[in-house]
């Protein structure tokens, strides 16, 4: 009976975590694979480890280590739940928002090439010059 409480206890956490990351999966896995795989298409992927890796061994890759990442964040989580200090709850919470907000900045660079055919990261340096 021990044993199927710990199974239902861990499914209970990674049903919160996978609720508490809806944005990260949104924008920074799915929208930025998916908007990143078309803009393929009209340019080429600016940063040199990724251009290697989905060089060598497909789009799909990049998939992956999106994955990868999440099981990062979800190492995070778990070490930020199990803590006692009182500055988990925030830094759990600015976290996933900072790692969205990094996802919906991805998507709208990635959608700006498609449409323009000129990128946000290529804007923000025109303007800084």
């Amino acid at each position: 009976m021990h044993n199927a409480n710990q199974y239902v206890s861990q499914f209970t956490n990674v049903s919160d975590f996978l609720r508490d990351i809806k944005y990260i999966i949104l924008f920074y896995v799915l929208g930025d694979f998916l908007t990143t795989a078309h803009a393929l298409n009209y340019g080429f992927e600016e940063n040199d480890f990724l251009a290697a890796v989905m060089q060598n061994y497909g789009v799909g890759s990049l998939l992956i280590l999106k994955i990868l990442f999440i099981g990062i964040v979800y190492w995070n989580y778990t070490i930020l739940k199990d803590s006692d200090s009182k500055w988990t709850d925030l830094l759990w919470r600015w976290s996933r928002k900072g790692i969205a907000f990094v996802g919906l900045f991805l998507v709208v660079n990635n959608l700006m090439v498609i449409f323009m055919e000129c990128s946000l990261v290529q804007i923000l340096h025109t303007v800084a010059l």
